[in-house]
């Protein structure tokens, strides 16, 4: 019996490993539109969305590489910190732009409200974040490079 149970729990490891092993590419977001296909407001919805439901590799895919590197080194951070999020509310993107080197970056702004693991740097309560969404190339998604408590 041992045996059947050690089986089963390798046969879901390995299903585990390899869907995590195919990456973000074509990765659905909660509305079933691949990440890649999502509007900078869609994808920041998406992030915190994936976040309140605990989806970490779904709201990681959200996040360009370079500011992923960032995030994991933050004692802070949304994947470390944050215990849940409600009451979502996510404006439209507008033409301001962070660094200007990218082919095309906006900011969009995300309110909720927020429950931290540790108070850190942000009380828990209504949060508002800026957060600057850019794409490489016309033909490149959309990737949160930067978020902030001001613009």
């Amino acid at each position: 019996m041992k045996r059947v149970a050690t089986a089963a729990a390798l046969v879901l490891l390995s299903l585990l490993l390899v869907g995590c092993a195919t990456g973000s590419s074509k990765r659905p977001a909660l509305n079933n539109n691949p990440i890649e296909e999502l509007t900078p407001w869609q994808l920041v919805e998406t992030y915190y969305k994936s976040l309140a439901a605990r989806d970490y590799a779904t709201a990681r895919a959200c996040l360009s590489p370079e500011y992923a590197s960032e995030i994991d080194r933050s004692d802070d951070s949304d994947f470390k910190n944050l215990w849940s999020i409600s009451n979502l509310v996510v404006s439209k993107e507008a033409n301001i732009k962070l660094y200007g080197k990218n082919y095309d970056e906006v900011q969009v702004v995300a309110e909720y409200d927020a429950t931290y693991k540790k108070i850190i740097t942000a009380e828990n309560g209504r949060q508002i974040r800026f957060l600057y969404v850019a794409r490489k190339s016309k033909d490149s998604p959309w990737r949160i490079i930067s978020i902030g408590t001001g613009p």
